[in-house]
């Protein structure tokens, strides 16, 4: 009896040794995936979507509910941080990420959502601010984590725009919802209510806690669930391969909502863009922009809009994140330069 005990605490020991070390071998892709082959690329990504994705705007330290808006971030310090980077954030009164001094007339103000307000970057490498030290120019980054184009142009409207010379809009698909709703009722946006925004914080307090045998077991319902997935053949950043396509009047949603947030765009150019996850060479939507409002009767604030096109700048190996697909402090340089580009070409 006492070699059969032996035996199994043995045994028991050695399993547990095998289950830590896979533990640590999923732990380990997500902090490095870059290094792993495309299948285990693949795992982790889904691993990150599905269990572990961390979002700023329901960190109690970052962000704030906002009756109007839903939400917005904290004035004050925080530290955002991921699988990826841990970045510094200094938030201002109107709750967005940049100095009390950028409220103050500027000359670019930057919207879009959490491309455009540096998630994974410093404060200083974000594209708004780079654009600000290469060109002298006043810029505010106006930019804030899901919002879609109704929110970014009611949070436009709190600003100071005596002295605006452009308006930067970073476009992703996911605002498509967020402004198809707004024109559906009548040009009013409806959000999310307390109670579901501190559900919101509390799933979010919830999906980034750690328990032993976490990265197992996520990795396990991942291969489970998604086996005929890992087993294609294809480019490993290709994470969302075909959850994307451009909606039947995703475009012209877009347009609604500039022309009727009730913002006077008079003097001021328009420079719009699209941020694509993993795979900055989809282009439909800044085509489709183009042909819309060369051939439609807009109103001349649209008609003079520069649609640029990331996917001709941006390498999605080098200048995005691995697992989330957002800029890093390479891609912000890209995006920078591109706009600039644009401006000189006014």
């Amino acid at each position: 009896m006492p070699k059969l005990v032996k035996a199994i605490l043995i045994n028991i020991f050695m399993i547990i040794f095998l289950l830590g070390l896979l533990e640590l071998f999923f732990f380990i892709t997500l902090k490095y995936p870059a290094v792993f082959p495309t299948i285990i690329n693949k795992i982790s990504r889904r691993i990150y979507f599905n269990y572990e994705m961390n979002s700023i705007q329901y960190l109690p330290e970052c962000a704030r509910f906002d009756p109007e808006l839903g939400y917005s971030l904290k004035p004050g310090r925080c530290v955002f941080s991921d699988f990826e980077f841990s970045t510094k954030y200094s938030i201002n009164s109107l709750g967005v990420r940049d100095t009390e001094e950028a409220l103050n007339s500027p000359q670019i103000i930057v919207v879009g959502d959490s491309y455009a307000m540096g998630w994974g970057a410093e404060q200083n490498e974000t594209f708004a601010k780079v654009i600000e030290a290469k060109t002298g120019l006043s810029v505010l980054n106006c930019s804030c984590s899901s919002y879609g184009t109704v929110r970014e142009m009611m949070l436009l409207k709190k600003v100071k725009r005596d002295r605006l010379k452009y308006l930067i809009i970073q476009y992703c698909n996911n605002d498509y919802e967020e402004n198809l709703s707004f024109l559906n009722n009548g040009n009013k946006l409806i959000t999310m209510s307390r109670e579901m925004y501190q559900q919101n914080v509390n799933l979010n307090r919830d999906l980034i806690k750690y328990y032993p045998g976490k990265y197992l077991w996520s990795a396990a319902r991942v291969i489970s669930s998604n086996f005929d997935y890992l087993l294609k053949i294809g480019k490993h950043q290709q994470v969302l391969e075909g959850q994307y396509r451009l909606e039947k009047g995703e475009v012209e949603a877009f347009l609604g909502v500039l022309m009727n947030c009730g913002l006077d765009f008079s003097g001021v150019q328009l420079l719009v863009f699209k941020a694509n996850s993993f795979d900055p060479r989809d282009s439909r939507f800044v085509n489709s922009l183009r042909e819309k409002i060369s051939s439609g009767p807009y109103p001349p604030f649209i008609k003079k809009m520069i649609v640029m096109d990331a996917g001709k700048y941006l390498h999605e190996d080098t200048d995005m994140f691995f697992l989330n697909g957002h800029y890093n402090q390479r891609g912000h340089q890209v995006i920078a330069d591109m706009i600039i580009q644009h401006l000189h070409q006014r």
